[in-house]
This record gives structure tokens, sequence and C-alpha cells, in this order.
């Protein structure tokens, strides 16, 4: 035997036994929630409402979520900076701010946001590469190449690539943003850079946040890099 418990807008309160093996809360009539063998169902249709200041605590398992944000770091770097690389070889130049996070779980992932207004090749050459570094508890910088394209040959992998001069030294060359998401496996802290590098050969200098001039006029701008990094916890997923 159960209990059908409807706030009918006629009658007011009616308790109607049956024998469905649940507890139905209604309202005219409609099912909104059930409650059967050690389950609490929110029927199609119910908005399930959390007022304000109200907490909802989780000591067992979540499953059907998309993923629960963690935690989120977010920072930027206004400083205007010029690199020195090497040409014609996966020599690349750090950026000057490392972005970090500890992460909680080995098993999440660092979700990166990303934006860097202003990127500038001195020489007309093609070839201008972006690549993201990683380093795990301090341990050195290395490219993290699950996130760069495959290399083939002479052909490098590159977050983002092959870019030219674009005009003349008060213009910039290209700007970069977007998402991607790494899995670094680890509780320790994780510390991210950019790294810029060219394909042609020689020596040669890029400029970030800044145009190739710097000249002081009106025209001239100098831009902030922005990241953000968000540990996600896909075992919601």
């Amino acid at each position: 035997m159960t209990c059908k418990i409807n706030a009918d807008t006629s009658n007011g309160l009616k308790l109607t036994s049956d024998t469905s093996g649940s507890i139905d809360l209604q309202s005219n009539g409609n099912t909104d929630i059930s409650f059967a063998s050690n389950a609490l169902n929110i029927k199609s249709g119910t908005t399930l409402t959390i007022d304000s200041g109200a907490t909802i605590a989780n000591s067992g398992t979540a499953t059907g979520f998309v993923g629960k944000v963690v935690k989120m770091v977010a920072s930027s770097d206004n400083l205007s900076y010029t690199i020195s690389v090497t040409g014609g070889n996966n020599s690349d130049g750090a950026g000057s701010k490392a972005y970090s996070i500890t992460p909680s779980s080995s098993s999440n992932k660092v979700k990166i946001d990303f934006f860097i207004p202003q990127i500038r090749l001195l020489a007309n050459v093609s070839g201008i590469r972006m690549r993201l570094y990683r380093q795990i508890g301090g341990g050195g910088y290395s490219h993290v190449t699950a996130l760069s394209g495959d290399a083939a040959s002479n052909r490098r992998g590159a977050l983002a690539g092959n870019y030219d001069q674009g005009g003349d030294g008060n213009r910039s060359t290209v700007w970069l943003g977007g998402t991607i998401v790494d899995t670094p496996n680890t509780t320790s802290q994780v510390d991210y850079k950019f790294y810029f590098g060219v394909g042609d050969s020689g020596s040669h200098t890029i400029y970030v946040n800044r145009t190739q001039n710097d000249a002081d006029q009106t025209y001239t701008h100098r831009t902030r890099t922005h990241c953000c990094l968000s540990e996600i916890d896909t075992s919601w997923i």
C-alpha cells in the first residue's frame, strides 16, 4: 500500500491509498515527486529550486552531471616584453608569466582559457608559432605535445602557428585565444607558460603585449594577456 498526497485545487488536501509501492506528491492530480524503493524522482516538467542560503552537501556518489568545476584560478600579465629565439628548430622562448593551479585529484582535468591580444614578429618571415609548456612540482618546463599538432619530418607540432609579420612596426602580427584541456595527472602544483618560436632559420625577435616600435603615440596600444585555469572533476560525467 502506498499513498498519493494530492494538493487538489478544488477539494484541498487529499490522501489516496493504492498498491503502486510508491509515495507520490501531487498537485491537482499531477505527480511532481515520487518516492519508491530508496529512490527520489523529480518528474518530467517539475523544477527543483534551491533557495538562496540553502546548501547541497554530497557525501555519496553523484552521477549524470556534465562536470564539476572544483576551483578556478584567473590571472593576467600586463608586462610588455621581448623574446629572442633561434629559428628553424625546436628552440622556443618563454613568456614572462607562469599560470599555476594545484589539482585536488590526479584524475581531474585542467581547462585553460587564454587570450594573448598582441604578438609581433620582427623579421618578415613565416613560421611564428606558439606552444604551451608545463612543469609539475617545479620539475622544469617541457612542451605539452598532446595539445599540439602532430609533428612530421621537418614540420613542427604547435598549438598555433604559421603567422608572418603582417604590416609595419606599429602593427600586430597576430592575436591568439581559445580553450584547451590538459590532463596533468597530479596533485602537485602545475605551472603553465606560453612559449614562442619561429620556423625560419637564424635569430629572431618576438614582442608580446606590444608592437615592434612601441612608439610613444596615441595610436600605440599595450595589451594584457589573460589566462584562467579551471580544475574540472570529470568523475561526474
